[in-house]
């Protein structure tokens, strides 16, 4: 039977190969500077930037990035790995970690350490805020009605619902004289009308008589969530859906 050796580890230290090469530092110098001015620009514009904390900050976390990856690459089976993937494909991996670090350094990164600091929507979100909007409705009967638009409108995917809404309903609650406030207002009747439209087909016998568009809105980090109220929006009145 054949007896399995493990080489020492001392010998397997020894057999790592580690060295740096110029070219591939040259690279990574120049990918380094590209990488702190483009951070540079989607922070503060095209102005001068101040020497700033922050500022410092982010220079010295760019060079703890600038190190890692030259510490990588000094290591003779990482860059063997790389030189057997092919060209293209490598193109691609170089272009993944450069948008990777940029993003870290872009916004405050210490947050989210490690991963990169990113928003998914080109707005920012309030963390510390939930908002989410109901629809109060009163049938002719003079029962009220709380009503659901996903399940009136079923080939719509929620979430499309969900987002529309909180825009025009962020919009809406503006305070009066804002540009967007009464456009947002339109839209929300227009919506109020077609989910009437939708539920009074299916409830020919006991139509809305009104709608009410209600948002509600709790800082959670602040108040309990007894304290939060609802704030009518909008109402639309519906005296031409009378019962059949």
């Amino acid at each position: 039977m054949a007896e399995s050796v493990s080489a020492p580890r001392g010998a397997i230290l020894a057999a790592s190969d580690w060295s740096i090469e110029r070219r591939t530092i040259r690279r990574l110098l120049g990918a380094w500077a590209l990488c702190v001015i483009l951070a540079l620009i989607i922070r503060r514009g095209f102005s001068l930037p101040r020497p700033t904390i922050p500022l410092l900050v982010m220079l010295v976390e760019s060079l703890v990035l600038l190190g890692y990856f030259i510490a990588l690459l000094s290591y003779e089976p990482v860059r063997a790995w790389l030189r057997s993937i092919p060209s293209p494909h490598r193109s691609v991996l170089a272009v993944f970690f450069f948008v990777l670090a940029t993003g870290q350094l872009t916004l405050d990164s210490r947050r989210t350490f490690p991963f990169p600091a990113w928003t998914m929507y080109g707005r920012k979100e309030a963390p510390a805020t939930l908002e989410y909007y109901r629809y109060h409705g009163v049938d002719w009967l003079g029962h009220a009605v709380e009503i659901d638009p996903a399940k009136l409108f079923q080939f719509v995917n929620v979430a499309e619902i969900d987002s529309r809404v909180k825009v025009f309903g962020r919009q809406a609650a503006q305070p009066p004289g804002h540009p967007k406030r009464e456009a947002a207002r339109a839209q929300v009747r227009d919506w109020l009308g077609a989910i009437a439209a939708a539920y009074n087909m299916r409830h020919p016998d006991a139509p809305l008589r009104s709608l009410e568009f209600i948002r509600y809105s709790w800082e959670f980090r602040r108040f309990p969530v007894s304290q939060v109220q609802p704030e009518s929006l909008v109402r639309i009145e519906l005296p031409e859906a009378a019962p059949r």
